[in-house]
C-alpha cells in the first residue's frame, strides 16, 4: 500500500532520521569536558548537536575539550570544520582540544585535509585528561 510511505510512521522517514543520528556522552570535571561521540559526524543535526555541546562546555568554563572519536565511522567536511572550530575557540580562551582514538577513517580524513597535526592524539581519555591538567 503506497500510503504507508507518506504516513507519520513511515519506515523511510525513520531510516533517514536514524541514518544521521549522533549520540554525545558528555562528562565535565573542573576545566575539562569530555565528549564521547557515537555516530556519523556529518552536516546537519549531528554537527549542530556537537557544536552546541562544545560551545556550552566552553561557556561554562570547561576550556579543555577532549573528543573521543573512536565510535565515529564517518566524518565529512562539516564535521572536520566543527572539530577545528572547537580548537580555534578553545585556544582563544586559553584551552585546547585533545583527540582520543579517532577511528581509522576519521584519522585519514583529518590527515588528508592537513589538520591532524593541529591536535594531540591519545589512546585513552585518562591520558588526554592528564595532558589537560599539565597544560
Amino acid at each position: 500500500m503506497v500510503t504507508s510511505l507518506t504516513s507519520q510512521s513511515s519506515p523511510v522517514k525513520w531510516i533517514l532520521k536514524e541514518r544521521f543520528r549522533v549520540e554525545l556522552d558528555i562528562t565535565e570535571s573542573g576545566s575539562v569536558c569530555t565528549l564521547k561521540v557515537k555516530g556519523k559526524l556529518v552536516c546537519g543535526e549531528p554537527v549542530n548537536r556537537f557544536q552546541d555541546a562544545f560551545m556550552s562546555a566552553l561557556s561554562s568554563g570547561h576550556i579543555f575539550l577532549i573528543f573521543d572519536l573512536e565510535a565515529v565511522p564517518l566524518i565529512d567536511s562539516s564535521g572536520i570544520g566543527s572539530v577545528v572550530n572547537a580548537l580555534r575557540t578553545s585556544t582563544k580562551v586559553g584551552g585546547n582540544v585533545k583527540l582520543v582514538k579517532p577511528a581509522n577513517f576519521v584519522s585519514k580524513m583529518l590527515k588528508m585535509v592537513g589538520v591532524l597535526d593541529l591536535f594531540e592524539v591519545f589512546d585513552s581519555e585518562a591520558a588526554a585528561a592528564a595532558a589537560c591538567e599539565n597544560s
